[in-house]
């Protein structure tokens, strides 16, 4: 996990309509690639064809940024816009074309626990909406185990993977270049993120590299990526979200392991 956030405890929770839910309960985890939650879809948007992770709660058109632009300094190409242009832009950035765009994305909420006061943080209500029901991951170790092995007998060793939480950052203060999946806006910290990030991988035209090690390029498709990792019932549990921002925990989620889980 990244080291700038404070340290907690956290479990996963994927909050959905009820109906999907119980596919995860199934043991389907259905991943998008990130396209679908940026601005590069944004002709399906204006048309109305955008699916419905289009929407000012899901969506972001950050996703994706590798470099943030000091409007009052700019770099070589923002400086030889027009000046009554540049005059009025509040933000300037540059999204990946190339990359994060079709990394297949799967996202959790953390539902924090606090060491020093030994309760859970309360969620925030705007979580309700993401749907009627919250499934708690208990078991996340195992809940990952299952989809690494998932991976593995589907891809093999063609497959990057990562999981992490999304940094939130102040798109007019915070400049420079970022490289990663996991970064949004400050509008969007109330969701407390956590995001599974699966690059697939072409093993057919691998290269080695000047250091010897082994390169190969991310296949460029943005179909969704469906991984069926059998029942998970035995390790997670559904509630509704009203229950879940309100903390009516069931008794089955005690105190997590913060050796393990720590932000």
């Amino acid at each position: 996990m990244n080291n700038n956030s404070e340290m907690k405890a956290f479990l996963p929770v994927k909050i959905t309509d009820n109906k999907w839910a119980e596919l995860l309960m199934d043991g389907q985890v259905y991943m998008r690639s990130l396209y679908e939650f940026g601005v590069w879809n944004i002709d399906a948007k204006a048309s109305g064809n955008a699916e419905e992770v289009n929407n000012s709660f899901r969506g972001d058109i950050h996703e994706g940024i590798a470099r943030n632009i000091d409007p009052t300094i700019g770099d070589d190409f923002y400086n030889t816009l027009p000046q009554e242009m540049r005059n009025v832009i509040k933000n300037a950035w540059y999204l990946d074309d190339n990359l994060f765009k079709y990394l297949k994305i799967y996202s959790m909420y953390c539902l924090t626990y606090n060491i020093i006061d030994n309760e859970y943080e309360p969620p925030d209500s705007r979580l309700s909406e993401f749907g009627d029901t919250a499934v708690i991951i208990y078991n996340p170790d195992e809940f990952l185990d299952r989809i690494l092995l998932k991976l593995s007998e589907c891809f093999g060793d063609n497959v990057n993977f990562k999981i992490d939480e999304v940094e939130y950052f102040d798109i007019s203060g915070h400049y420079g270049d970022f490289y990663s999946a996991f970064w949004k806006t400050n509008f969007y910290r109330w969701q407390k993120e956590l995001r599974i990030a699966i690059g697939l991988l072409d093993g057919s035209t691998s290269m080695t590299d000047s250091s010897g090690r082994v390169v190969k390029p991310l296949i460029q498709d943005l179909s969704p990526l469906i991984l069926n990792i059998g029942d998970i019932r035995d390790i997670s549990i559904s509630i509704s979200t009203t229950d879940l921002i309100d903390l009516k925990l069931p008794p089955i989620i005690d105190t997590p392991d913060y050796t393990e889980l720590i932000l």
